[in-house]
């Protein structure tokens, strides 16, 4: 269970950073070292362990492995499919089995036809946002956001310029970052009650104390934090957003 320890507030009030007592990066290095990345030639190892990818066009598809909660289902199948509008990619979505600790990870390499890709989501990563005592919707729509931002990387070819080396992929998981906090900040103009601060939490808890793949947790919350004043205090178009997110990584 992730214990809140102390909030303070930011952006006047509109997005608060929690830190978060919270086990090493979930998150983070996996067993290739690159990030939540997987490279198309390690993809089919992953495949094995998938179940059945969806394409999440309107919202309406159902969720092949559910959560147990069909409310939460349906919503996150609505999601996954605004994050395809918002960001114009269709990737294949499909929760796996991890063969270590818990993880999300994006590969470029299709699970589907015609798709960008594909979202690979932990079912114990899954498990344990699950457990969470509030928010756990918005925590697992945050991991989808981050998984998504490198959907767009791929997409725009943008992974090779951030991390042209598989080894250090802090950029690529700095920019995917910001593009799960811009995402929110979009949630927030719609839905004032939209809980941002849970985008910035949950991406913040899974950070370590010195830079790793993905980041410390200061480095990722600031990440979420920029991307989410992109939306929602400048206003930018998601498009503008993917090239700010992309300057914000490389001066990193």
């Amino acid at each position: 269970m992730i214990a809140f320890s102390r909030r303070r507030m930011l952006c006047g009030g509109l997005l608060v950073l929690l830190e978060m007592d919270a086990p090493c990066c979930a998150l983070g290095a996996t067993e290739h070292n690159s990030g939540c990345y997987v490279p198309r030639e390690a993809a089919p190892a992953f495949f094995q362990r998938a179940g059945t990818a969806r394409l999440y066009e309107t919202g309406a598809e159902n969720m092949e492995t559910n959560s147990g909660d069909r409310q939460l289902d349906q919503a996150l199948a609505q999601t996954l499919a605004k994050l395809c509008r918002t960001w114009n990619v269709l990737p294949g979505f499909s929760y796996f089995r991890e063969p270590g600790r818990e993880n999300a990870y994006a590969t470029p390499e299709p699970l589907l036809d015609r798709s960008d890709g594909t979202v690979l989501f932990g079912l114990q990563l899954l498990n344990r946002l699950l457990q969470l005592p509030e928010h756990r919707d918005a925590a697992i729509v945050a991991v989808c956001a981050h998984e998504f931002g490198h959907i767009v990387q791929f997409k725009r070819r943008l992974r090779d310029r951030l991390a042209p080396d598989l080894k250090q992929p802090f950029r690529a998981e700095q920019h995917a970052d910001y593009l799960a906090g811009f995402y929110a900040g979009l949630r927030k103009l719609d839905r004032p009650d939209f809980p941002a601060v849970v985008f910035a939490s949950t991406q913040r808890s899974f950070g370590t104390l010195q830079r790793s793949s993905h980041g410390t947790g200061d480095e990722r919350g600031e990440a979420v934090l920029e991307g989410f004043k992109a939306a929602y205090e400048r206003r930018l178009s998601a498009d503008d957003a993917v090239m700010e997110g992309f300057n914000f990584a490389m001066s990193r």
